[in-house]
């Protein structure tokens, strides 16, 4: 059965990840399953990490943490640096709840290891030095240059989340662990430790899983509790409306998989557009570079950008919001492209694009 015909029939009678082709086929394992699987490899010093995104699914994981539900030996959220206000606003609550309930669980917050901007600091090295690697699941159009025509090509492979959040978060807690047994980052992690850090993929999600092992570490896990209880992204919001917490989605203010109130799956533009509106309008900004800069001929990326589904320029999408917003927070937006311009040329050494 191909995923895509999976994912549409998933949902007709009462799921169970367990008859799904990604279990099946061992694409992923319980977290009994991976836990067993380390100590046969001697790894009986067992590490259990969440890994924290400050939205839904993450959060109803944590609030099972509080409750004894399931254990963490720490907790990691790793900032992308492109993240609204709102979901940081949401990482302290959260923090706060921690401090009000006594859980004594390390809380770490950790970014990229040599991009510590994040996002913003990737496209803005993209844009202005001559760095090829792109990051982000854009939409894409093809160009046919002798007759001009384009075409909608697909999109760009989803890397960020791996490189942004879960990398920086396998990083986080190696250090820490070798820190505890009183070893340097750089060396070499005892034989006998192993961890499982937990993703918070809901079942309706599935389709997200690709492995459950580290290709950066032999002796990283990746679980994902939720698809284990069969719980979707909805369940997780109905959990957390019912107790009054926070229900804002994770996500990106630039993200391409916010959608407009036709496509609406809990992650809109409008919502940025209403909450942080100089975040639109960067959004906006990186939308017009990353095409500016692709149709250069420097890049290798051979398709044209769009950070809107419908492959149209952002600014053109919300033009009325667009046209209300752009005068009044045009010398910050200014102010912002200045500083980044600055940052980019003193870190990486590189002759700023004219």
């Amino acid at each position: 059965m191909s995923d895509q015909v999976e994912q549409m029939t998933m949902f007709d009678e009462a799921p169970d990840f367990r008859l799904t082709s990604r279990y099946r086929s061992g694409v992923f394992r319980t977290r009994a399953e991976l836990a067993e699987g380390l100590r046969q490899e001697g790894r009986d010093e067992i590490y259990h990490v969440l890994s924290f995104g400050g939205g839904t699914q993450s959060s109803h994981l944590l609030e099972q943490h509080f409750r004894g539900e399931i254990h963490y030996d720490y907790i990691v959220f790793s900032d992308t640096g492109a993240e609204p206000e709102f979901i940081h606003e949401q990482v302290k609550w959260w923090q706060r709840r921690q401090q009000e309930i006594g859980n004594k669980t390390p809380f770490i917050i950790t970014r990229h290891s040599n991009m510590s901007g994040g996002l913003e600091e990737m496209l803005m090295r993209w844009i202005l030095t001559d760095y090829q690697r792109f990051q982000m699941p854009v939409y894409c159009s093809s160009l046919d240059r002798k007759t001009g025509e384009i075409k909608p090509a697909g999109m760009m492979p989803r890397q960020c989340t791996v490189d942004f959040k879960i990398i920086p978060v396998k990083q986080a807690v190696r250090r820490a662990v070798l820190q505890k047994h009183g070893l340097k980052s750089n060396q070499k992690m005892p034989a006998n430790v192993g961890f499982i850090i937990d993703i918070g993929f809901s079942y309706d999600e599935i389709r997200r899983i690709n492995t459950d092992q580290s290709p950066q570490f032999q002796y990283i896990r990746l679980a994902y509790p939720l698809v284990e209880e069969n719980l979707t992204t909805a369940d997780s919001i109905h959990f957390l409306e019912v107790n009054q917490f926070p229900t804002r989605r994770s996500r990106c203010y630039l993200c391409p998989f916010n959608c407009d109130g036709d496509r609406d799956i809990g992650m809109d533009w409008d919502e940025i557009i209403e909450a942080e509106p100089l975040s639109f309008l960067k959004a906006c900004w990186f939308d017009a570079e990353l095409r500016r800069v692709q149709l250069g001929g420097t890049k290798i990326m051979n398709s044209i950008p769009y950070l809107h589904y419908s492959r149209r320029p952002l600014a053109e999408v919300y033009s009325i919001e667009y046209e209300r917003l752009k005068d009044t927070y045009a010398s910050k937006l200014k102010e912002w492209v200045n500083k980044w311009q600055e940052v980019i040329e003193e870190k990486w050494m590189k002759e700023i694009a004219a």
